[in-house]
C-alpha cells in the first residue's frame, strides 16, 4: 500500500470519527420510564396483647413512612389474630382494600401466631433532558420527548401510591349500572306536540293596548 492510499484512509477515518462524536444523544423511552421500587418489612407476633399491640402500631407507623393510606399489609396466621390485626391496621388509617388476609400458615416460624408483611412502593422519576440538549432542531419536533418526560416526572413525584402506576386497585370496578341511572331516569322524554305550531299557538297575539306579545307556553 502506497503512502498516498494510507493518507487517504487516515483522512476518511478521521472524518467518520468526527461525525460519530458530534451526534446528539437522545434519551430513549426506556430511560425516561418511571421506576417503581417495592419495599417489604415483616413482623411476627404470637399474640396481640398490650405490648404486642404497641409493637404492631410502631411497625405500621415506621413501615408506612407517614403514608398509611398507601401502605399494603399482607397478614397470614390464625383467623382470630387475622381479625385483630386487620382491626388495628384500619384504626391506624390503612385502607381496607389494602389489607389482605390469609389463614394458611405459609413460611411461619415455630410457635408464631401471625405473620405481618408491610409493603410500600417508591416511584423514582426519570431524568429528563433539557430543551437545550434535545433541540429544537430544524424541521424536527424535538419538544415532544422532553415534555412527555417532564409529565412522567411530575406524575412520579405527585402520585400518592406508586402502585397505582402499575395496577390501580384503589378504584373498585363495577358493572356500569350506576352510570346508567341518569339515562334510565331522564333518558326518555315525551315527544314534543307539533299541534301547537299547526294551531297557531306560537304566533304573536295583540293585547288590549294594540301591541303584540308572544304566547308563552308553560314548561312541562
Amino acid at each position: 500500500m502506497t503512502l498516498r492510499h494510507l493518507c487517504h484512509l487516515i483522512a476518511i477515518g478521521a472524518t467518520l470519527g468526527g461525525c460519530a462524536n458530534s451526534a446528539s444523544i437522545h434519551l430513549g423511552p426506556a430511560e425516561q420510564a418511571i421506576q417503581v421500587e417495592q419495599k417489604k418489612r415483616i413482623l411476627f407476633l404470637r399474640s396481640l396483647r398490650g405490648s404486642e399491640k404497641r409493637q404492631l402500631r410502631s411497625f405500621i407507623a415506621n413501615a408506612s413512612g407517614g403514608r398509611r393510606d398507601a401502605l399494603h399489609v399482607d397478614v397470614t396466621g390464625s383467623p382470630r389474630l387475622l381479625a385483630q390485626v386487620a382491626h388495628e391496621a384500619r384504626a391506624m388509617g390503612v385502607a381496607p382494600y389494602n389489607i389482605r388476609l390469609s389463614a394458611s400458615p405459609v413460611d411461619l416460624p415455630p410457635r408464631s401466631g401471625v405473620r405481618i408483611e408491610a409493603i410500600t412502593f417508591d416511584a423514582h422519576p426519570p431524568i429528563c433532558p433539557s430543551l437545550l440538549i434535545v433541540g429544537p432542531a430544524v424541521n424536527d419536533n424535538s419538544f415532544e420527548p422532553t415534555l412527555g418526560c417532564s409529565t412522567k416526572n411530575n406524575l412520579a413525584v405527585m402520585v400518592n401510591d406508586p402502585l397505582d402506576l402499575l395496577d390501580n386497585r384503589s378504584v373498585i370496578t363495577s358493572n356500569g349500572d350506576r352510570a346508567a341511572i341518569p339515562l334510565a331516569n331522564y333518558g326518555t322524554f315525551a315527544p314534543r306536540n307539533k299541534s301547537n305550531r299547526e294551531d297557531g299557538a306560537g304566533t304573536a297575539a295583540p293585547n288590549a293596548a294594540g301591541t303584540t306579545e308572544p304566547n308563552v307556553q308553560p314548561l312541562r
